[in-house]
């Protein structure tokens, strides 16, 4: 039985991010409709009505942008100096004890800390035909959540590293390991909505000799 019990929590930047492709045409459709159409129409609100509406040609709609998600969707925070995780001590207390009550014993900026996987997922948007990448992000302020850490020995911070994922030219934090060990991630509490982006990536022919 684990002797010491911690929770970790990495913030405040972060969101969900998506990565997903579409057809060609359906790219150059609305790379033609100017340069705002269509993060205007996969941001909307009122997605489902506008496809609803017959507004948009049936053959060039789209889902809304969390559902453009082929290749990958997280929902994290940027791996960046602005970002720290911390571990909450909560050893001996009840199971169901929320992580306030808990005592913060570290505080890690996340580019200080040892890199385990640099690229997880790396490939999938390699040697792409006849489609566009498209990229989509709610951009926010929160923390985002592990699961319960549970160790023999007290937390050394030498034995913790953490695993990353390319979102455009950012990296997004996919995970952490614990003695290698992974500490499963339970996505983004969201404090604070700031903003939403999705564009079509026009540099195609980037992705057919790098990885993301």
């Amino acid at each position: 039985m684990a002797k010491y019990s911690y929770y970790l929590m990495a913030g405040p930047y972060g969101g969900e991010h998506t990565i997903g492709t579409i057809p060609e045409k359906v790219a150059k459709y609305w790379l033609d409709q100017g340069a705002d159409a269509f993060g205007e129409y996969m941001l909307d609100t009122n997605h489902d009505k506008i496809n609803d509406s017959g507004a948009i040609p049936k053959k060039f709609q789209l889902p809304i942008w969390q559902r453009v998600n082929n290749i990958s969707q997280i929902s994290s925070v940027v791996f960046c100096n602005s970002n720290s995780l911390t571990v909450i001590d909560v050893t001996n207390l009840s199971e169901k004890i929320l992580y306030e009550e808990g005592r913060e014993i570290a505080k890690i900026t996340l580019t200080d800390g040892k890199i385990g996987d640099s690229d997880v997922g790396a490939g999938k948007l390699q040697n792409l035909r006849n489609e566009y990448v498209v990229y989509g992000a709610s951009n926010d302020t929160g923390f985002c959540k592990f699961e319960l850490l549970e160790t023999n020995k007290p937390f050394d911070e030498t034995k913790l590293k953490f695993d990353l994922t390319s979102w455009n030219n950012f990296k997004l934090l996919a995970g952490v390991k614990y003695c290698e060990d992974s500490v499963g991630i339970e996505g983004m509490e969201i404090l604070t909505k700031q903003s939403m982006e999705c564009w079509i990536d026009t540099k195609k022919d980037r992705h057919q000799s790098s990885t993301i």
